[in-house]
């Protein structure tokens, strides 16, 4: 007996079933059609041959039909479900675009608010400030002033007194080179009242060449009479060949006293006090003033208007910071640091004049 594939045996029921009625019946059986299935039996050749009816055939065939239906629609029904979530996602993702931007609107709209609200508060306290810093300056004007004035009116009184001692030796001729010398300070006094408008306003100085070296020498005469009291020990040290700068002579003095005015009473507690001024010349002119006191204790501050370590009455603390705008006016820097071995070295730097600029002029 012989035996089919499976496959072979459903292709002929399904092509049975497609259209049985078409094809003629293997057999009838009480007349009912039914089909011959045969087999081969492994004993001597024999065949077997057996009669089924359709039904069978068609209730597995349906069954796979229905299958494959099935299967079908559920592809269909994830294909519906997962582009329903696809779209669902793409809703609530521009929902909550349209959340955000909406937030964001609003946050902004209430920045524009405090923004305009913030300006019109700082309008008026711009107007506010414009009468306070009017005042501010008029108060800094004065006493930078008193600040600046104050060393050319103690020399003067020096002088007075001691014209009026060579008068009473009948001493004229020594008195009146007094008088002189109280002049060049009263003169002095006028430039420095006019350079100081400067410190507030700042304005188109022209600047000439100024010899350091002489600049050095007209500050330590004007502190010669406080240098004297004290019996501070002056040392300079000079380059021989002059060191020419592009400022104001006038100003380079200022903040020379300022320098002295500050070594001077930065040794007020020392025996022996000595004062070191060194001039020298490279790609900038450099004059240090260097003293042997307590040195610097903060230097955070130490260029801030009004900061001062003197006790009340002895100084305002607008003489470093003076001299600090002088100096940046002119191109340069002061800083400032304590020396190894003690005592405070201020370091004011300025460009130099070249030898073609100062030939040219």
């Amino acid at each position: 007996m012989r035996r089919e594939p499976v496959n072979s045996a459903i292709q002929r029921a399904i092509q049975a079933t497609s259209d049985w009625t078409a094809l003629p019946a293997d057999a009838y059986v009480r007349g009912e059609a039914v089909m011959r299935v045969e087999g081969r039996v492994a004993f001597r050749g024999w065949r077997i041959a057996g009669f089924t009816t359709y039904t069978a055939v068609r209730d597995k065939v349906n069954g796979y039909l229905a299958l494959e239906i099935m299967g079908f629609a559920i592809l269909l029904a994830l294909a519906f479900y997962f582009l329903n979530r696809k779209a669902a996602l793409r809703m609530a993702l521009f929902q909550r675009e349209s959340a955000e931007l909406r937030a964001l609107n609003a946050r902004l709209q209430r920045e524009i608010a405090e923004r305009r609200r913030a300006q019109e508060n700082l309008a008026q306290a711009e107007q506010t400030i414009q009468q306070s810093s009017k005042l501010a300056v008029l108060g800094e004007m004065s006493a930078a002033v008193s600040h600046e004035l104050n060393q050319p009116l103690a020399a003067m009184k020096t002088y007075l007194a001691g014209a009026r001692l060579l008068l009473s030796r009948n001493r004229p001729d020594e008195a009146l080179s007094a008088f002189q010398r109280i002049d060049d300070l009263i003169e002095r006094m006028g430039a420095i009242t006019k350079q100081l408008k400067s410190y507030a306003r700042q304005s188109g100085t022209q600047f000439s060449p100024v010899n350091m070296a002489d600049a050095v020498a007209s500050a330590l005469s004007m502190m010669e009479p406080q240098l004297r009291q004290r019996k501070i020990t002056i040392t300079r040290t000079l380059p021989d060949q002059p060191v020419i700068i592009m400022g104001d002579r006038v100003r380079v003095e200022q903040v020379i006293i300022n320098l002295l005015r500050n070594a001077i009473d930065a040794t007020n507690a020392v025996p022996d006090a000595t004062i070191d001024i060194l001039l020298a010349a490279g790609e900038t002119a450099v004059l240090t003033v260097r003293d042997n006191g307590e040195g610097i204790g903060d230097f955070k501050n130490l260029f801030e208007p009004f900061y001062t370590t003197k006790q009340p009455g002895d100084g305002v603390g607008l003489g470093l910071a003076i001299s600090s705008g002088i100096v940046n006016d002119l191109g340069g820097r002061l800083v400032a640091r304590n020396a190894p071995d003690g005592g405070a070295v201020f370091e004011m730097q300025l460009p130099i004049l070249a030898d073609e600029t100062r030939a040219a002029e």
